[in-house]
């Protein structure tokens, strides 16, 4: 009996160790990089600042926290991730209070095109799945998203659950 529990504990630790093996970003280093980690300023108050762009954004997604992004991510449909803003504006999240849903040109300043599964840099952005984020662009009943598996838009029924990242512009 303790050889098979052994044996299935062993078992469990291997997927476990592939599954995290599998979510390996994949970059190819023979590409130049569009967003170098020199490109951005860490605030070290959850935000960091696009120096290409002028927009600050929220390290994590809603849902995570702490310099690392740690915790699960929400899902959300488009109308509740417009409220993250209105709730980050409330609480005046690093001292701000105009928070939004950036447009899909924004989220497009930071996939990393060098980069899939996330296409965006993980040493700015920690933590960031390779699934799609809300843009604050949409006509009823649509809205627009970034697909951060290989950095690409769609338009997609807003009750559909997209995380969210919140910007502003710091300039």
């Amino acid at each position: 009996m303790k050889k098979k529990v052994f044996l299935a504990l062993t078992l469990s630790s291997s997927l476990l160790v592939c599954a995290d093996w599998a979510m390996a970003q994949n970059c190819n280093i023979n590409l130049a990089l569009t967003t170098p980690s020199q490109r951005f300023v860490d605030h070290a108050n959850g935000v960091v600042t696009d120096t290409h762009t002028g927009l600050m954004w929220k390290k994590c997604l809603e849902g995570q926290e702490g310099g690392n992004c740690f915790g699960h991510p929400s899902l959300a449909p488009w109308e509740l991730a417009a409220s993250y803003a209105q709730h980050a504006n409330t609480g005046r999240f690093a001292g701000y209070s105009d928070w939004r849903l950036p447009t899909l040109d924004e989220l497009e300043s930071i996939v990393e095109t060098s980069c899939q599964e996330p296409s965006v840099n993980l040493q700015v952005f920690p933590r960031t799945p390779a699934a799609g984020l809300w843009s604050g662009n949409q006509a009823d009943p649509l809205a627009w998203s970034l697909d951060f598996s290989k950095g690409r838009a769609f338009q997609n029924l807003k009750v559909g659950g997209k995380y969210v990242r919140l910007v502003r512009n710091s300039r």
